[in-house]
């Protein structure tokens, strides 16, 4: 499966990183990790996570207040947000109409 990127998703990724990395850098380390390993997961068996909004899925990153937004279209797998959990739910909606 081929994984997209909204241009947004991947700045929200970086961002987290930096912020959590100018804590503590094995604090961005781990951050980063945890995205990488549930974004693993949903590449490896994207169905797995229900639908939460319309398409939307949505995969929690452990330790972490963030989940990855998604949804399967066809053979591909987009990634629409790296989205704080406590912050503007929806806000990211704006970018798939």
């Amino acid at each position: 499966m081929r994984i997209l990127w909204h241009d947004a998703a991947v700045f929200e990724l970086e961002e987290a990183a930096l912020y959590y990395g100018g804590i503590d850098d094995e604090l961005g380390q781990r951050f980063t990790t945890a995205a990488e390993i549930v974004i693993a997961e949903i590449n490896a068996r994207p169905e797995l996570k229900r639908k939460f909004d319309g398409e939307a899925r949505k995969a929690r990153l452990k330790r972490f207040p963030y989940a990855i937004v998604y949804w399967i279209d066809g053979s591909d797998l987009r990634i629409i947000a790296v989205m704080h959990l406590h912050r503007e739910p929806g806000y990211w909606h704006k970018r798939v109409e």
